[in-house]
């Protein structure tokens, strides 16, 4: 009788752990998918970076159709850097949302695009430490004349959808009334067209276009100064790990500084960390 009872309850016991190993395995299955983008970018010998072609002065096309600007000269940097010394391959991204489509979808290994960190864009992907701060601005037609952001009350204002800067101006000025654009370039075109009387967008921006049009001008007040990070994907430490030192190395060897005068000649804002 005891043997009997002793066998049921090592069936029993049996029984449980073959319930609960594949429960175990299930569990580790769902878990995150860990990346090693490092060592695929040194194996094929080539970087794949995602940038804007409408944004001057960051990216844009040139008079033979080339993708220049401040991040494209960055990815060139970062093909060039010694640990690399890779192929560069610049993918277009449409629209500000495709620089995290086109992560998640493996389109590229990195996102170089005036990237700005924000805790909701955090919960897809993850960004470096921060290579530029920017703040946001506004350019607009000289006629109008606006003086402080509650001016944008009442007035026409054009956005990037999906912007910070579109949300801010719903803070800083609910009565604004918002046309919501693709692309900043055609947001501008709006303003300087008279289908609107302002655009929202990056400071660097506003002073860098303000500076071009005699009928532009731009807020001397830049708002909620915001990081301009690279984007990479989830679970890839090593990557992270690599971005942040490339970083590291742009800011402390001057180069960094170097570019942002050419770019916009001016003195970048200072960037934290400091290096």
């Amino acid at each position: 009788m005891r043997r009997c009872r002793k066998s049921l309850g090592l069936v029993l016991w049996l029984s449980a752990v073959g319930m609960i190993l594949p429960a175990i395995g299930q569990a580790g299955e769902a878990g995150p998918q860990m990346q090693d983008t490092l060592n695929a970018v040194v194996k094929k010998g080539e970087v794949v970076v995602g940038t804007f072609d409408f944004y001057p002065p960051w990216g844009f096309r040139d008079a033979q159709n080339n993708i220049v600007g401040m991040d494209v000269d960055i990815a060139k940097e970062l093909a060039s850097d010694e640990v690399l010394k890779v192929k560069l391959t610049l993918v277009p991204v449409p629209t500000t949302q495709d620089r995290i489509n086109f992560l998640l979808s493996g389109k590229i290994d990195v996102a170089i695009s005036n990237f700005t960190a924000t805790l909701p864009r955090s919960k897809a992907i993850t960004f470096t430490n921060p290579y530029v701060i920017d703040g946001v601005g506004a350019i607009y037609r000289k006629e109008v004349k606006i003086a402080d952001w509650k001016d944008l009350n009442g007035k026409r204002v054009a956005v990037t959808t999906g912007s910070t800067g579109e949300i801010l101006v719903k803070k800083l000025a609910p009565q604004a009334k918002l046309q919501q654009f693709d692309q900043a370039s055609t947001a501008l075109l709006a303003v300087q067209q008279n289908k609107a009387d302002a655009q929202i967008e990056d400071y660097t921006y506003t002073v860098y276009h303000a500076g071009r049009d005699k009928n532009l001008a731009f807020l001397n007040k830049p708002l909620d100064y915001q990081p301009y990070c690279f984007g990479v994907r989830k679970f890839d430490q090593e990557w992270l790990n690599y971005m942040n030192f490339f970083i590291y190395r742009l800011q402390q060897s001057g180069k960094m500084k170097e570019l942002y005068k050419k770019w916009f000649n001016a003195e970048p804002f200072p960037v934290s960390p400091r290096w």
